[in-house]
């Protein structure tokens, strides 16, 4: 009785997409390589960080802040009407004669907008904004973000870059540079969390 021999996997090169057995390929930054390629795919990790699918397509600077103005609209906008609607004294100072900035609204502010954030990375990949602009947030490799992902880019992005006074702008020209500069499109809290921005497969 004659023995069939084990079919082996057949895999495409992430460098130059020809495919070959997995016997004749190596793991490198989760991708598998040829060896004829292996030298310019480790160099595109040293230089860009860890190589990611060629499929993925980055979302640039202008659509990203898009996605963010549309989530102020759908979200800040509304909290803060119902907010001073609620609690019309929150901005008030003591006399209630002129308006005063108030450590509570803004941490009532980010307990909200963590919850919001966060949970819609985890679960869609997109918060409401980056969803009608059809672009969603990933890992490196393409995958979907995980709790400490999800939180570390928020935390990034809403507590390191933005909730510091003046050293704020700084950190957001630095960032918009950065994204558009990049040829994977990555901003500070891209670079610091590992994740992409990219446009969702019709």
């Amino acid at each position: 009785m004659t023995q069939q021999a084990p079919t082996q996997t057949v895999l495409a090169c992430a460098q130059c997409g020809k495919t070959f057995g997995q016997s004749d390929l190596v793991p490198i930054a989760g991708n598998w390589v040829c060896g004829n390629c292996k030298s310019a795919f480790l160099s595109r990790v040293v230089a860009g960080g860890p190589a990611v699918a060629s499929s993925l397509n980055y979302a640039g600077v202008g659509i990203r802040f898009g996605a963010r103005f549309v989530d102020g609209l759908i979200f800040i906008v509304p909290f803060a009407i119902v907010l001073i609607l609620v609690m019309p004294g929150l901005l008030r100072n003591p006399t209630g004669k002129a308006p005063l900035f108030n450590g509570a609204f803004v941490v009532i502010a980010l307990v909200f907008s963590l919850f919001y954030e966060v949970l819609m990375l985890r679960y869609w990949g997109a918060t409401l904004g980056k969803m009608a602009c059809g672009i969603k947030v990933v890992n490196a490799d393409g995958s979907s973000l995980g709790w400490g992902v999800s939180f570390g880019r928020y935390f990034m992005y809403n507590v390191v870059i933005s909730a510091v006074p003046f050293v704020n702008w700084i950190l957001l020209i630095t960032t918009a540079i950065m994204a558009g500069t990049d040829e994977q499109k990555r901003g500070l809290h891209d670079r610091g969390c590992d994740t992409r921005v990219i446009y969702k497969r019709s």
